[in-house]
């Protein structure tokens, strides 16, 4: 053999040598993943979240309807605006970047940026939602009416939206999106920076959202060890956490800057993953539950898919989307202060059920044609989801505006008498259960934690808002009657504070004295 011959041979093996070790680092990427891959629609989404966003409360024609939590997100853009930060000046449980995004989109002295917002939001959840049924279905007629099903949940769930829940929809979908392509060697390895940065982006929203990369990670542990690929499920970990911490140390400078740190970890931590199950209103918690999961059909789909979850085609993608509705579910029971929009966070999990366990244990194309030709969400669940729709988009909202009707008008009332005898520099504080007064007022508020509800379960609490009280900054104080007061408050008030005679029923102001 010649000496040409010999290095010829040499670099042949050599190169046969790098192919192996890089098919071993990377298997052969999925390159038919896209062909099967109905077109994606994009003027629908478009369209619904449009609607959605003009029916918000960022609206400023529908802003006295925000429900509490609602109308403190709003007072959350006001108050930064004025120079405040969150979980400093103000208590809060959502992420940082979700009080950003409040901050931007309340800018110029209107909410009008939070519609914008809301629409690009809306319209990038309904896109990915779009995708991942496209896949599952093969049907554009499918995916279509399932996005249809979401958006109307959303809306009545979510009715009048400003939510962190709702603003880290998107990324949680995304997230689902590229697991999905993983097990189905769609995407390259690298990806995983990517799906860090939805990570923390949703992290940063609502930080219950992470349930997901956390119950994730189990799961791709457990894939990648079962292929014998343990030396890249570590290059993923990494990736992933590299791409978490681009966004975590970006956006959490604010906290160095504003000296919030420790109270934001504090807030969000405590209150968004501590497990309460022992709380007065649990049986009330789950009676609703219970009955959203019963009528939404997410109940069925959750039973069929887990019985079947060792069958047919995605086995991980199927166990991963049931841990990941499991344990949101139980953050959710546990959480202590529950509301039925938070019920937004399982939409994605909930109809993705449904649509794996109707088309994995189809092997041929034409079959499932076949079955997804006659496919209806609505008929499959006895038309109990057009139930659920009509409860929460009809029936919830008017028994609330009978209920709440005469005390919104006396919000106005209080608010117009306040706006026009003090200062914009006074603060004052409204006892009640929505931040209404000082939206409407334009005042910030004497005490960190905005409402009498619902965070004022814990004595810590209680103890910090009547510190702040006691210390008689407040021009004026504003009392529901309806509303428990606490007696070292009461107490405060009847020394320092005189009745301001309005003739409303349900509010009563008081002054401080001079």
């Amino acid at each position: 053999m010649t000496e040409t011959e010999v290095t010829y041979s040499r670099s042949e093996s050599y190169s046969r040598r790098g192919r192996r070790v890089r098919q071993s680092r990377q298997p052969l990427f999925n390159e038919e993943f896209q062909h099967h891959m109905p077109k994606t629609k994009v003027m629908p989404s478009l369209l619904w979240s449009l609607v959605l966003s003009l029916l918000s409360v960022a609206n400023p024609l529908l802003t006295s309807f925000a429900t509490n939590m609602q109308s403190q997100d709003l007072y959350a853009g006001f108050a930064m605006h004025a120079g405040q930060s969150p979980y400093g000046q103000f208590f809060g449980t959502s992420g940082v970047l979700y009080y950003l995004l409040v901050y931007v989109g309340s800018s110029f002295g209107t909410t009008l940026g939070l519609v914008v917002l809301h629409w690009l939001v809306l319209s990038a959840a309904g896109i990915y939602f779009y995708k991942i049924c496209s896949y599952f279905s093969q049907s554009s007629r499918v995916s279509s009416r399932l996005q249809t099903w979401f958006y109307l949940f959303i809306l009545a769930l979510s009715v009048g939206g400003v939510q962190a829940s709702l603003f880290a929809l998107p990324f949680v979908i995304a997230g689902l999106w590229f697991l999905l392509r993983y097990f189905e060697r769609a995407t390259r390895d690298e990806g995983f920076i990517l799906y860090g940065v939805y990570g923390a982006i949703a992290f940063l929203i609502y930080p219950k959202s992470i349930l997901l990369w956390v119950v994730s990670s189990l799961v791709l542990t457990i894939y990648n060890t079962n292929q014998r690929q343990f030396a890249r499920g570590v290059y993923q970990a990494l990736a992933t956490i590299f791409g978490f911490l681009l966004i975590v140390y970006s956006v959490g400078y604010y906290t160095f800057v504003e000296q919030v740190l420790g109270a934001a970890i504090q807030q969000t931590f405590f209150y968004e993953f501590a497990l309460n199950i022992s709380y007065s209103g649990i049986l009330w918690t789950l009676a609703q539950i219970f009955l959203f999961l019963l009528l939404s059909g997410f109940l069925k789909n959750l039973l069929q898919l887990f019985v079947s979850m060792g069958q047919g085609k995605w086995v991980y993608f199927k166990v991963l989307v049931v841990m990941a509705f499991a344990v949101q579910l139980l953050f959710l029971i546990a959480d202590g202060h529950f509301e039925l929009s938070h019920l937004v966070i399982l939409l994605p999990y909930g109809f993705i059920m449904g649509l794996i366990e109707l088309s994995s244990s189809v092997s041929n194309e034409e079959f499932l044609a076949k079955k997804m030709a006659h496919y209806s969400y609505l008929q499959s669940h006895i038309y109990l989801p057009l139930l659920a729709v009509l409860l929460l988009l009809v029936v919830k909202p008017v028994v609330t505006y009978v209920m709440t009707n005469d005390v919104m008008q006396e919000r106005q009332e209080v608010s117009r008498y306040i706006k026009e005898n003090s200062e914009s520099s006074d603060t004052i504080y409204a006892w009640d259960d929505s931040a209404q007064i000082y939206l409407q007022s334009e005042r910030l508020s004497a005490g960190e934690i905005l409402t009498a509800t619902p965070y004022l379960d814990s004595k810590a609490n209680q103890d910090g808002l009547t510190f702040d009280l006691n210390k008689n900054k407040a021009r004026y104080i504003v009392v529901n009657t309806q509303v428990a007061l606490l007696d070292r408050v009461k107490s405060n008030i009847e020394s320092n504070y005189e009745k301001v005679d309005l003739g409303t029923s349900q509010l009563t102001l008081y002054e401080k004295k001079e």
